[in-house]
């Protein structure tokens, strides 16, 4: 998949819960490649959907956010990376799950290939029914009244946490919860 696909994919994934981390989810989309260049710079021979793209790494990154994480920032990024492997393993190529295993990952039987109409049509896609179901810029165009109404996919644990409406064991029990 191309760069903006990915983008996409991470984008329309991120904004029904963080839309203020957009960015996050960009560098996280596309880590698994610029990671690759960077090695390249520092002259380590890595071959692309190699080292960068074994699934346990955004693995990792998810449940090291568990336990050293800032406003969620590693925790997206994870995810982010995650969904750049998942959408690399719709391609012909497919993707590694690791360095033990010599065989890729094609889910759908690995159909599409990189820069074709069909990969534009569905990450975009994805991304409208995002855009569309969760609409994150509709709060800046309401008054302060209807801002104020509950939504549950903009909920900030943290700031109800500062604000001390809640605990902090419930603050650490909610802060990942997607639903």
């Amino acid at each position: 998949m191309t760069w903006k696909s990915h983008i996409a994919i991470a984008s329309a994934v991120i904004i029904p819960f963080e839309p203020q981390l957009l960015i996050v989810a960009v560098a996280g989309a596309t880590a698994p490649d610029w990671i690759e260049y960077v090695l390249k710079f520092f002259g380590i021979k890595v071959k692309h959907r190699g080292a960068t793209h074994y699934l346990y790494i955004p693995l990792l990154i998810v449940a090291f956010s568990f336990l050293f994480d800032f406003k969620n920032i590693l925790f997206w990024f994870g995810i982010a990376y995650f969904t750049h492997w998942i959408a690399d393993s719709l391609t012909i190529s497919g993707v590694p799950i690791s360095q033990f295993d010599n065989n890729k990952v094609h889910f759908f039987g690995g159909k599409i290939k990189t820069g074709e109409p069909i990969e534009y049509i569905i990450s975009f896609s994805l991304l409208a029914f995002s855009l569309l179901v969760f609409n994150p810029m509709s709060n800046y165009f309401k008054s302060n009244d209807e801002i104020m109404k509950f939504n549950v996919y903009y909920i900030n644990y943290e700031d109800l946490y500062d604000k001390r409406i809640i605990d902090e064991k419930e603050y650490k029990d909610k802060r990942f919860k997607l639903f």
